[in-house]
């Protein structure tokens, strides 16, 4: 360089840093960019995004899932994960595994008692935001303890321990997305007989009727098979109703449990309980217990209506009308079986887990589809007929009194109903859910008893009337009062009123004294007092003077005054 040269002149600034103005965009740009790999939390940090990335990047080639809520049992995906690498300013590769499709799909919102709500990330149970259902079931896949989803309106609400039995209809607004631990469902055999299926267990859409006696598969799995034994009684001596239960299966670890109708005695006497075909519950009230706690059973007086609210059809009278002879057997730690013991039949109420893989039978086959359990579809899949006696569960047990296998008379039909008899029907069931009341006329026509009908709408209308006054308790998800089998939703229901009770009681009586007391008042005059009540003049409060007749002062002057003494005549 020359002496007193300047030197080379400095690079020029970039053009970035000429514009000062960009760098604020640029990380406007950065954020917005963020937000969007992060759509259904774009407060989330990209790291710690709960959604599917793969789902949510639009330039993703990765093929996506369907998001339709699918109304069938889908197995696992087992697709590869997929990998999504994202350049920001940190360089942190993000790895996504793409979520697999629900277990179990259904067209029901289970809040309340349906099942027991768990916190997602971000929320405190109450629902978080969630784009898409696959979305949703990602952030229960993420959170311990979530076992289901319900979504719907873009809102994800976390649950465990869903019992489908007590979800409302989804109404194509919410369904029940099973992701881990499979739900409790409940399979309810009554009458003559109507059976609720695993799928419909209030009847919504119908009930399944089987009308002829024998052993039949109420449930067949390869975890789990429940038999049901069919017979024809002295009410209905031409369409069988359940007379007994037997169980046995992985579940129940190998081990057998019969209970049925032996014809010894009319009424609970004549049914008896087997455990591994050794007779147990021989005395009533009775329990036991298995050497390894595995069944606890007990033999006692059970309030149906603590149990289901169609437990009592056809022969457990009215509902409300208190508890009546039952077995209650809870099979640790999935399974639990009530029997309402008739004259010589019985009504059961089978709650359970769903087993892995299939499920037939006359109980449904557990996938939130009604329209599948049907007559007509057990016949296709050979389950509509009668088991062989030897492959059947209650081939060690006694048999049932051949009277009972017999058909004596024409099977009743709606067709057969006289024109008096089917007026009568048709009035006593009118009120019941459009699926129930054809077994509600059919019940009728076959006894020739309205009675039956009118226990059935007695026993449907008030559980109706219960869920539509009191359903907003089962919303916000309130805990049990009392350790009972009655619902939080029920025990609320009466919590309340009993305070309602005491309250209008306490009311009544306030302004009852109040009167009490108007009534007795003086008004003073000078040196004189002179009785409301009365209108005459008198030196004491308690005096009657001034009045017309002896009657009249009798009836007008208070015993006692509330300040003198009372004096016994001398």
């Amino acid at each position: 360089k020359k002496p007193g040269s300047a030197g080379p002149k400095p690079a020029a600034p970039p053009a970035a840093m000429a514009q000062p103005w960009l760098r604020p965009l640029l990380c406007l740009t950065c954020w917005v960019a963020l937000a969007f790999a992060c759509p259904c939390c774009p407060q989330c940090a990209l790291v710690n995004c709960p959604c599917n990335i793969s789902a949510a990047i639009p330039f993703s080639q990765t093929p996506l899932p369907s998001m339709e809520p699918s109304a069938s049992v889908a197995p696992a995906a087992t697709a590869a994960p997929t990998t999504t690498t994202l350049l920001v300013t940190t360089t942190t590769t993000v790895t996504a595994p793409t979520a697999a499709g629900p277990l179990l799909s259904c067209d029901l919102n289970c809040f309340g008692d349906a099942a027991e709500p768990v916190p997602l990330p971000g929320g405190d149970g109450s629902g978080v935001p969630a784009v898409t259902a696959e979305a949703c079931r990602d952030f229960c896949l993420q959170t311990e303890g979530c076992e289901a989803v319900v979504y719907g309106e873009q809102v994800c609400y976390g649950k465990k321990d869903v019992k489908t039995s007590k979800c409302q209809p989804g109404g194509g607004t919410y369904s029940t997305q099973v992701v881990s631990n499979m739900p409790r469902g409940t399979c309810v055999i009554m009458g003559d007989p109507h059976i609720l299926t695993f799928d419909d267990p209030h009847g919504r859409t119908g009930s399944v009727t089987q009308l002829n006696a024998g052993d039949y598969f109420l449930m067949k799995s390869d975890h789990l098979q429940v038999h049901g034994r069919f017979g024809y009684s002295d009410r209905f001596p031409a369409e069988a109703s359940l007379t007994g239960l037997a169980v046995s299966g992985e579940v129940m670890r190998g081990n057998k449990l019969v209970v049925e109708y032996t014809g010894e005695a009319k009424g609970y006497m004549g049914f008896k309980a087997f455990w591994n075909d050794i007779p147990i519950l021989l005395t009533f009230p009775g329990a036991f217990v298995s050497a390894d706690n595995f069944l606890q059973a007990k033999f006692d007086n059970i309030d149906p209506d603590a149990i289901h609210d169609k437990a009592r059809h056809t022969i457990g009278g009215d509902l409300g009308s208190g508890a009546l002879p039952s077995y209650l057997f809870e099979v640790a730690p999935e399974l639990r079986i009530y029997c309402l013991l008739g004259e010589q039949t019985m009504n059961a109420v089978i709650e359970l887990r769903k087993t892995p893989g299939p499920m037939a039978g006359y109980c449904g086959n557990f996938n939130c589809l009604t329209e599948d359990d049907t007559l007509e579809a057990l016949e296709k899949r050979g389950l509509a007929s009668p088991i062989d006696r030897a492959k059947s569960l209650f081939s060690s047990a006694p048999p049932l009194p051949r009277e009972m296998r017999q058909k004596r008379g024409h099977t009743a039909s709606i067709k057969d109903c006289s024109p008096q008899v089917m007026k009568e029907a048709e009035e006593s069931c009118k009120h019941m859910e459009v699926g129930m009341r054809g077994g509600c006329i059919f019940d009728v026509c076959a006894s020739g008893s309205e009675r039956v009908g009118a226990e059935d709408a007695a026993a449907d209308a008030l559980a109706m009337e219960v869920s539509e006054k009191f359903g907003f308790l089962a919303g916000l998800g309130l805990p049990r009062l009392l350790d009972v089998q009655v619902s939080a939703q029920v025990q609320w229901a009466m919590g309340l009123l009993m305070v309602g009770l005491v309250v209008g009681g306490m009311a009544v009586g306030w302004t009852s004294r109040r009167r009490g007391a108007y009534s007795r008042v003086s008004v003073v005059e000078g040196d004189e007092a002179r009785s409301l009540i009365g209108g005459g003049g008198s030196s004491s409060c308690c005096a009657a003077d001034g009045l017309g007749d002896e009657e009249e002062a009798l009836l007008l002057h208070t015993p006692s005054c509330e300040y003198e003494p009372i004096v016994a005549a001398a």
